[in-house]
């Protein structure tokens, strides 16, 4: 439920202590953000950050190499049996695709990933920032256009109304 060790480990493992300790020093305002309600702006801060420079590459291999440990520690495995006993899986997350692709599509095996997407410039590096708002639920329901609605939708209860947890059958929310 909560993104920043991710973020923590990807600061430190693609720039080093210098961005580590920045995106440490941020801690508060991150909290307070998320206390007020801005829990989309503090994930902006956390992304911004620690990949603000970084290539695209260095990312990715974090991502391959050292996220993977951490993703399978924080694994639901109640969630984990019954998103494996479906034929067709998509991992819906607010952080960066980028960050969880590689394990979801070659851990977890799910067939889509909708997630932020991370602005790279001309020259490989991230931004920081992430393309527009998203809109999972409409992205969720393009996938599923051509067939009858997900059968099962499993989510925080945290959510917002429009989350696409509603366009499922079947809803479970996750602690």
């Amino acid at each position: 439920p909560d993104p920043f060790s991710y973020f923590m480990l990807v600061a430190f493992e693609a720039s080093g202590l210098i961005r580590f300790a920045a995106l440490l020093m941020m801690w508060p305002v991150i909290r307070f953000l998320e206390m007020i309600g801005m829990e989309e702006a503090g994930l902006k801060l956390m992304t911004f950050v620690a990949v603000f420079g970084v290539p695209k590459s260095e990312i990715e291999s974090v991502s391959r190499a050292v996220l993977p440990k951490f993703y399978v520690d924080d694994l639901d495995m109640e969630a984990w049996k019954v998103f494996s006993s479906y034929d067709k899986r998509v991992v819906v997350t607010k952080m960066p695709r980028i960050m969880v692709e590689r394990f979801v599509k070659e851990h977890l095996r799910a067939d889509e990933v909708i997630g932020s997407e991370l602005l790279v410039n001309r020259f490989g590096f991230a931004t920081g920032f992430v393309k527009g708002e998203v809109d999972i639920y409409s992205r969720v329901a393009k996938l599923f256009v051509d067939e009858e609605q997900p059968t099962l939708g499993l989510g925080r209860p945290s959510s917002s109304g429009s989350s696409f947890v509603s366009l499922c059958k079947v809803r479970a929310y996750l602690k």
